[in-house]
């Protein structure tokens, strides 16, 4: 499979420096809230440094972070040109300092003791964790609309696989909307693939996905904390049927890269199609039964879009 990932220098990590790094883009309205967060946490400002990587904003993220720098006690601020989620993510690998990376989105909101229990586990489990990854709440804008399946919220960011720690196996997935890492690891690995991920009004995923499998793959333990709390602000504009249908799309459309990438033969692309368009009869035929209902006709359309988004990849990689 063709990865097209960044190479990252091997560097020595400080064992006494965590790096928390928020990698955003045109967010200034909504990252104060996450970094009042970061100063309220329990185990205080001086365990950590902080690390903003300036997805190639144009509101007043740069002026934004100067009013706070010298509330922290190390705090940095870089610009990453390249657009993507997953080229922001790789250019914090690259700058940290710690040896522990910690990486939280711009727009949630962690608990107070959540960088402490987030990194508990990396003292306190056998055998040693090479990733923890906790809970992610969502902070419904106006409260959350009815109409939302709820088996479709993880594509808002809710992670949720209950109250118990534990190890996770293959088949589970993380997030990095809160995650920790211990950053040796992830700069073995590579970092992050960079043709996945968002990229402006792109939606494509799976970097995340992507990440976990190379972890389990290559034998490193990823530990759930659902102590290690935050929430995720989900705006008003997100709550529309508009964007759940686009999210879907490149959801579906996200897949294909997961599962097979971009260097098969052309042959593989076009069985592929036609193996999307039987999907999509299967899937009808055996939900029709529900088509009587408003919501298994809305859940009937969703899976239609979901599929349509994979159909739209394997076209595009035929075509390359």
């Amino acid at each position: 499979m063709g990865v097209d990932s960044v190479s990252i220098m091997y560097q020595e990590t400080d064992p006494h420096i965590i790096s928390v790094a928020i990698c955003t883009r045109n967010r200034a309205h909504l990252l104060g809230r996450t970094l009042d967060a970061l100063l309220s946490q329990s185990i205080g400002v001086a365990t950590f440094e902080l690390l903003i990587v300036d997805n190639g904003s144009t509101d007043q993220t740069g002026e934004f972070f100067r009013a706070y720098e010298e509330k922290f006690a190390v705090a940095r601020y870089v610009i990453e040109p390249a657009l993507g989620i997953a080229n922001a993510r790789n250019r914090a690998l690259q700058e940290a300092s710690g040896h522990y990376l910690v990486y939280v989105d711009d727009d949630a909101m962690p608990d107070p003791d959540w960088l402490a229990r987030l990194l508990a586990p990396f003292d306190e489990d056998q055998p040693i964790p090479a990733c923890v990854v906790g809970k992610v709440e969502l902070d419904w804008e106006g409260g959350r609309p009815e109409w939302i399946p709820a088996n479709y919220e993880t594509l808002y960011a809710r992670y949720d696989f209950g109250n118990t720690p534990r190890f996770l196996q293959k088949g589970d997935y993380l997030l990095t909307t809160n995650v920790a890492f211990d950053r040796r690891v992830l700069l073995v690995l590579g970092g992050f693939r960079t043709d996945l991920g968002h990229r402006g009004n792109n939606l494509l995923g799976g970097e995340d996905n992507d990440i976990f499998n190379r972890l389990v793959s290559n034998g490193y333990r990823v530990w759930y904390e659902p102590a290690a709390r935050v929430s995720h602000w989900t705006p008003r504009e997100r709550q529309t049927r508009r964007w759940l249908i686009k999210r879907l799309f490149w959801d579906g459309a996200t897949q294909p890269l997961l599962d097979y990438g971009t260097s098969c033969p052309r042959s593989r692309y076009l069985r592929e199609m036609l193996r999307d368009l039987r999907r999509v009869f299967w899937i009808t035929r055996t939900r029709a039964s529900n088509l009587h209902r408003p919501d298994g006709r809305r859940d009937l359309f969703l899976e239609w879009v979901r599929q349509m988004g994979r159909l739209y990849m394997n076209g595009q990689l035929l075509l390359r």
